[in-house]
């Protein structure tokens, strides 16, 4: 293979935002894992990239479970993930209660983890990527918190790794 370009997941999301000083985490929470990486004055920390096997998917199974043993029957992923992105909207039935319950308790891992990786909330700039920012904004109070972004557009890892390729060739053309 020729001319592949390969780029921190997570960092190709805010590269393109400008210079970011200070200190700086970006936690992209996928379904599957949660990627986290320090970013100081604009240049990641290669030794502070973590790859942590606590997705999101780890949130749905405890979820169904719950339900399904409550319920009797299995109960689909899809039920479950409309009210993860979209918080409870009023609902306050034992399914609801069951996903606020276990999506909480899920939030104050990922968030410990966080301190774990080194997040200090007054004092790092935090960049929350990938569907567990849904999680995080309707489940824990971190969204209340003034030095958190949240990056919603599902492309965007794919629109910063497009950006850093071009900077990279536009140096190379130099």
């Amino acid at each position: 293979m020729c001319g592949v370009e390969v780029f921190p997941q997570g960092f190709a999301v805010v590269c393109n935002a400008g210079l970011m000083k200070g200190f700086n985490m970006i936690a992209d929470i996928g379904n599957g894992t949660m990627n986290v990486m320090q970013i100081i004055d604009g240049r990641p920390l290669e030794k502070s990239l973590v790859t942590d096997k606590f997705g999101v998917s780890i949130c749905i199974k405890e979820i169904q479970n719950e339900l399904s043993k409550s319920a009797g029957e299995n109960i689909p992923e899809i039920m479950i993930e409309p009210i993860l992105i979209n918080g409870l909207q009023g609902r306050n039935d034992v399914t609801a209660k069951t996903v606020e319950r276990i999506a909480t308790r899920y939030t104050e891992d990922i968030l410990k983890r966080f301190v774990d990786y080194g997040y200090k909330k007054n004092l790092i700039y935090l960049y929350v990527i990938g569907g567990g920012g849904c999680l995080l904004r309707y489940y824990s109070d971190i969204a209340s918190k003034g030095n958190v972004t949240f990056i919603e557009d599902i492309c965007a890892n794919a629109k910063g790794y497009e950006y850093l390729a071009m900077q990279k060739h536009h140096r190379q053309a130099m």
